[in-house]
């Protein structure tokens, strides 16, 4: 069980736990793709110090099955957890952003088009990191796409737990925060440029941008107010259900 801090009270505790887990939304910091600009020394330093800690503090999410030991643990990323993390800061962000309008511009009416016209341009300017986040799934049958086998299950379950908890680490650091499926970003050519495995699948595009970020426009997420309450999604069973004799048939 979870200690408080010596400072702090239970309550406390678990007032600033909860509020955190509130206060966590979507919000896009979004900016022209042609003004994309590295932040200054003194926001990218404390950029960087943020998202450290928030991605050693996501690294303790929970998983069931480790990551396939012959496919995924080999190399500097050999742990055994079924999630991967690729981080690219300001700087990268804008040579992304370049890379994806050279593609655009010499093969018009393409993959690379419709994305350089998609909200992704606008976000990637307008953040101060991009975490990619993958998920490690076991190997696939010859010739075949991974299967959404019970270990294939736990490992997308536990690579979602470590977003959620990168998110969260950092909202409590007061970052700005948008967790995207990704878009051209999960194309393999993409992860080629980034040197990120083919074998492994994008989970999401988790950005985060300081307050300092400058950018054009700020833009939540549909979803937050319709979601109602506990009663509209969760059940107390009654015991009572369980001692009942089964029904005939």
């Amino acid at each position: 069980m979870s200690q408080p801090p010596s400072n702090q009270t239970r309550s406390d505790f678990v007032a600033a736990v909860d509020h955190v887990i509130r206060e966590r939304k979507t919000l896009k910091v979004l900016r022209d793709p042609g003004q994309c600009a590295d932040l200054s020394p003194d926001v990218a330093a404390e950029l960087h110090s943020a998202v450290s800690a928030s991605l050693e503090v996501a690294g303790w999410a929970p998983f069931h099955k480790p990551a396939h030991k012959e496919t995924h643990q080999q190399g500097e990323l050999k742990s055994v957890v079924p999630w991967r993390f690729y981080v690219l800061e300001k700087p990268g962000c804008c040579a992304l952003l370049d890379r994806l309008r050279a593609q655009a511009q010499t093969q018009p009416d393409s993959k690379w088009s419709r994305a350089w016209e998609s909200k992704l341009t606008r976000v990637l300017s307008g953040t101060g990191t991009v975490v990619l986040t993958t998920w490690l799934p076991d190997p696939a049958p010859a010739g075949g796409t991974p299967e959404l086998n019970e270990n294939n299950q736990e490992h997308i379950a536990a690579a979602s737990a470590a977003v959620q908890s990168l998110l969260l680490a950092a909202e409590a650091r007061g970052l700005r925060t948008y967790w995207s499926t990704g878009g051209i970003l999960k194309d393999v050519e993409v992860f080629g440029w980034l040197s990120i495995p083919s074998n492994q699948i994008l989970l999401g595009a988790v950005f985060l941008a300081p307050d300092e970020a400058p950018h054009d426009a700020l833009e939540g997420g549909s979803w937050r107010d319709k979601r109602g309450g506990p009663a509209e999604w969760s059940v107390w069973i009654d015991a009572a259900r369980l001692a009942a004799p089964p029904a005939a048939d």
